[in-house]
């Protein structure tokens, strides 16, 4: 009798995975998108997942997931780009990187150009907070507008090299839900102010800002974010990972500031590697949870990482344009060369 049960059970799992793939398809299937914020490196199998998720996506959510940014990660900080592409068939471009940057950066001024003609689209540089970075009683912290980096912004600025993306701070949430990453909003604002110091000295740096500089945890902090939007025409952010925090801030805010600074605003999401058909599953069906916020007006179980509800702020689909793909056509190099836009 039980082993009845399990086959009836499996069959109707069977019949009821496809319906559930209908019932949260796209409204904009012409739509592509472009993820600026993952992280593969050189890791040719997790490639091809990543190629089969695209295909799971076109099946079954009718959602074009074009292409990503490969930000490499702390072991393979420069990837093969020529093999990269390749493999993914020309739907990952790479930035070089530098994971360690508060002990000082890795790569040289005089490294950029050479890096660029390589076929990099950008400097990916994490600034993690000081406990992140530092082993227990070690010195030697350095903030991003130490003046020992000028020269590496200077650079940049000179010769149009974008960072994409600078990681600065982590999550401060507002008094009583501060989140676990960065709980001491003091530590957290000397690192915003230090990013202000970076982009008043070089207004003419491309920038993005990973995780939207993480100002999205309280009302104010949107504020904040608006000021230096409105303020720094070449300053940009990513929505990676930010999700999970909307239900912290009042969704007409949020909405409001997607509106007004949709040519601003790039998708991500901070994904990473998998190598189980199962993952495939499970990150597809966290793609669309962030499609669903970003589209509808439901209340979304969950996001790419966290499982609060959050509520779906059904933005005008030339914003989802904009956030989608058509910024990163026009920031990121190579981008719009793509055959696959």
């Amino acid at each position: 009798m039980d082993k009845i049960k399990t086959v009836f059970s499996f069959c109707m799992l069977i019949l009821w995975i496809p319906g559930l793939f209908a019932q949260i398809k796209t409204d904009y299937p012409d739509i592509p998108r472009i993820d600026v914020h993952a992280h593969v490196a050189n890791d040719y199998e997790a490639i091809r997942f990543y190629l089969e998720l695209r295909e799971l996506m076109l099946s079954e959510y009718d959602t074009d997931m074009a292409m990503w940014i490969n930000l490499s990660d702390k072991n393979h900080p420069t990837p093969r780009v020529d093999s990269v592409e390749r493999i993914s068939e020309q739907r990952m471009l790479c930035a070089f990187a530098d994971y360690e940057a508060a002990r000082g950066l890795q790569h040289k001024p005089e490294d950029l150009e050479g890096l660029r003609e390589r076929g990099f689209i950008g400097y990916k540089i994490w600034y993690g907070p000081w406990y992140r970075t530092l082993n227990e009683g070690e010195d030697g912290f350095r903030y991003v507008d130490d003046p020992v980096h000028e020269p590496m912004f200077s650079k940049m600025e000179e010769l149009g090299i974008l960072a994409a993306s600078l990681h600065i701070a982590d999550p401060n949430g507002p008094f009583g839900n501060r989140t676990p990453w960065c709980a001491d909003p003091v530590e957290y604002w000397r690192e915003i102010s230090a990013l202000h110091n970076v982009i008043r000295r070089h207004p003419d740096l491309k920038l993005v800002a990973a995780h939207g500089s993480w100002l999205v945890c309280q009302d104010a902090q949107i504020d904040y974010l608006r000021f230096l939007l409105s303020t720094y025409p070449n300053f940009h952010v990513d929505l990676a990972a930010t999700f999970q925090y909307f239900s912290m801030v009042k969704t007409e805010n949020l909405r409001d500031f997607m509106i007004e600074y949709s040519d601003r605003i790039l998708f991500g999401t901070d994904i990473g590697r998998w190598h189980s058909d199962t993952e495939t599953l499970d990150r597809a069906a966290a793609y669309m949870r962030c499609f669903r916020i970003l589209e509808t007006d439901e209340l979304v179980e969950g996001s790419f990482f966290g499982r609060d509800p959050i509520q779906g702020l059904n933005l005008p689909r030339e914003v989802l344009e904009n956030i989608y793909y058509k910024n990163a056509m026009r920031i990121y190099p190579r981008v719009s060369e793509s055959r696959h836009l």
